[in-house]
């Protein structure tokens, strides 16, 4: 970008961010967006409008558009590191050697009590990960799935086991 450019970029964007202020405003309060995340979303954003600048036609619409888009990204990404990071360390952890072998066994046995409440596509998928400790590729390869849908089966999968494991939710009467 030449400096003459640069310069009616910036006499434009800064009336555009006046603007847009109360909306973008709106949308980040509308996903729930911590502030001091949302400051690092709208640079992003903005920074996104800045390097395509010349080729975008409606401005107000790419900048409101591209922010919803970073803020759904983020609570997708934000939702499968956290289920990703609790469940395999879980798994992980549950995966040690225990000191009795009968602690062993009742351990087991609850384990297969819990995957015969899955479906068959579940329980091979979660066997295969973590039972043989097989990578997201080579499960694709056994199961005729591409990589991106084990990984979304597998974190589908985590969620049924954990629904299975945690309580129902208390009753309430109206």
């Amino acid at each position: 970008m030449t400096s003459l450019s640069s310069i009616a970029v910036a006499t434009e964007l800064e009336p555009l961010i006046e603007r847009l202020r109360p909306r973008l405003k709106r949308i980040l309060r509308g996903y729930g967006i911590p502030p001091h995340d949302a400051e690092d979303l709208l640079q992003e954003a903005f920074l996104a409008v800045l390097g395509k600048w010349e080729s975008i036609d409606n401005k107000e619409a790419w900048v409101i558009g591209t922010l919803r888009n970073r803020c759904a990204r983020y609570w997708r990404d934000r939702r499968s590191s956290v289920l990703e990071a609790v469940d395999s360390a879980l798994l992980e952890f549950l995966s040690r050697p225990q000191p009795a072998p009968q602690d062993r066994a009742v351990l087991v046995w609850d384990l297969e009590s819990l995957f015969e409440t899955l479906s068959a596509r579940h329980r091979a998928v979660l066997w295969l990960r973590f039972g043989l400790g097989l990578t997201t590729e080579e499960v694709a390869g056994r199961l005729g799935y591409c990589p991106a849908s084990i990984r979304k089966l597998t974190l589908r999968s985590l969620a049924r086991l954990r629904l299975a494991v945690s309580p129902p939710p208390p009753v309430t009467r109206a």
